[in-house]
């Protein structure tokens, strides 16, 4: 129900418009008015402005040479040996440093423990 609302709904209207500081005045008269605000709503920044978008910069590029390859969380020896997560913990503990190493085997633990008939709580 929520993937039909959202593209269904009414966005609001501007209430700020953030421009550097080198922005011109014509460009920033023209933004105001396209927005429909006041000069008492344009807030002029000393450097970047939204830099959220410049997280979608690398996507836009097609320069697989210069992007970073995608880690791959290692599993640690004491659980990829054995498929019971029980067992492995019974052998000793585990630490397991995040996002380095999987998440999988807490998981693992969670869905074999859920499963489990002795298990009486899960904490």
């Amino acid at each position: 129900m929520l993937q039909g609302e959202l593209p269904a709904r009414h966005l609001g209207n501007a209430v700020r418009l953030e421009v550097s500081a080198e922005t011109p005045p014509h460009m920033i008269r023209r933004l105001l008015d396209e927005s429909q605000l006041n000069d008492r709503d344009c807030y002029r920044v000393n450097g970047p402005v939204n830099l959220v978008r410049l997280m979608q910069l690398p996507e836009m590029v097609d320069r697989p040479d210069l992007k970073f390859v995608p880690h791959i969380p290692s599993v640690p020896k004491a659980v990829g040996s054995t498929s019971n997560m029980s067992d492995a913990i019974d052998q000793g503990d585990i630490l397991l440093h995040h996002p380095y190493e999987s998440f999988q085997p807490v998981l693992e633990l969670l869905l074999q423990a859920a499963k489990d008939p002795q298990v009486v709580a899960i904490k």
